[in-house]
């Protein structure tokens, strides 16, 4: 009996998986996007513009969460260590970190617009994230329409960035038994891999973290994981992802 609901499980989520890759072709997929190419700047102050090619360890990549019910998405740039992205336009200010909400979706693009936010620094950012193939192209600014120091730079510009999406981890069930189902997941070498469970689609919860070992082979890592809770549950459906 566990045998078989442990399966229907596993093909139900795999279901699910293939819906929403079908869609992912015609819109933005959202998911971790590796940056390639591109420029970063800031200007404006009394030193003059100051810029440099990315990636950097600052800006390495960009995520990006797209919401399909309600047409918005969100962008956030990230540094190698993951942590987002930001300057400090007036220490010891807290910095204002380029995370982009209010993006509206079109049919191949995202367009990210906000009008001057409260003081201290009045944010506003305007940016165009086209989108083909698993790839970004992204262009824009973030700027302070309210100064308090004049030497420092208060518009900050993306040129020509380019990202391609990560390959997303894989999960498979690879045996059942009384010590609960064994878990397959392949990821990216020294990426953490978080392994969720539901029993409903709904809510999920962490049951598994780990860093995916590093290989010659980038992308062929695995690790294996005993879900030894799953015995004695009525169903249980999986997913992973990677940071």
């Amino acid at each position: 009996m566990l045998k078989s609901r442990v399966i229907w499980s596993a093909i139900m989520g795999s279901f699910v998986l293939s819906i929403y890759s079908a869609h992912a072709q015609s819109a933005p997929t959202s998911g971790l996007y590796q940056i390639v190419s591109g420029t970063y700047t800031e200007c404006c102050g009394i030193a003059g513009d100051f810029g440099y090619s990315l990636p950097s360890a600052e800006q390495s990549f960009v995520r990006l969460a797209v919401d399909a019910q309600s047409g918005l998405a969100s962008m956030t740039f990230l540094g190698e260590d993951m942590q987002t992205f930001g300057v400090v336009p007036c220490p010891p200010s807290s910095p204002i970190s380029f995370n982009l909400d209010y993006g509206f979706m079109l049919a191949d693009s995202i367009v990210f617009h906000v009008d001057p936010g409260p003081p201290p620094y009045g944010v506003f950012w305007s940016y165009w994230v086209t989108n083909s193939a698993n790839r970004l192209q992204i262009d824009g600014v973030l700027g302070m329409a309210l100064q308090n120091c004049t030497d420092v730079p208060n518009h900050f510009n993306h040129s020509n960035v380019v990202a391609v999406l990560v390959p997303p981890p894989k999960i498979s069930l690879t045996e059942i038994s009384n010590e609960g189902a064994l878990l397959y997941i392949q990821g990216q070498a020294t990426r953490t891999n978080v392994v969720e469970s539901s029993s409903d689609l709904v809510t999920w919860t962490p049951i598994s973290t780990n860093v995916m070992p590093a290989t010659l082979c980038p992308v062929c890592p695995y690790i294996l994981f005993r879900d030894t809770a799953s015995t004695n549950l009525a169903r249980r459906f999986y997913r992973c992802f990677e940071f």
